[in-house]
């Protein structure tokens, strides 16, 4: 079993490092939907990631999208 969540988040990940810029495109779509702070912790990780990838100019939008997140982190504490 546990090899297959190892599988999967591996997937993920390579989906993510894949196209980072239609990830954060997705997250970006979806930012209503984080409505509790483990879904907000995980696409965090996410955004973390992505920001390490993704070209210097587009990283300002990876900090606005992880601002919004934060605010809402906060929010529901």
């Amino acid at each position: 079993m546990q090899d297959g969540i190892i599988q999967d988040s591996m997937k993920g990940i390579a989906g993510i490092a894949d196209n980072p810029h239609k990830h954060l495109q997705k997250i970006s779509e979806a930012l209503a939907s984080y409505d509790t702070r483990d879904k907000i912790d995980r696409v965090l990780d996410e955004l973390d990631f992505i920001h390490e990838l993704i070209d210097p100019d587009a990283q300002p939008l990876v900090t606005q999208v992880t601002n919004t997140l934060m605010e809402r982190y906060r929010a529901l504490a």
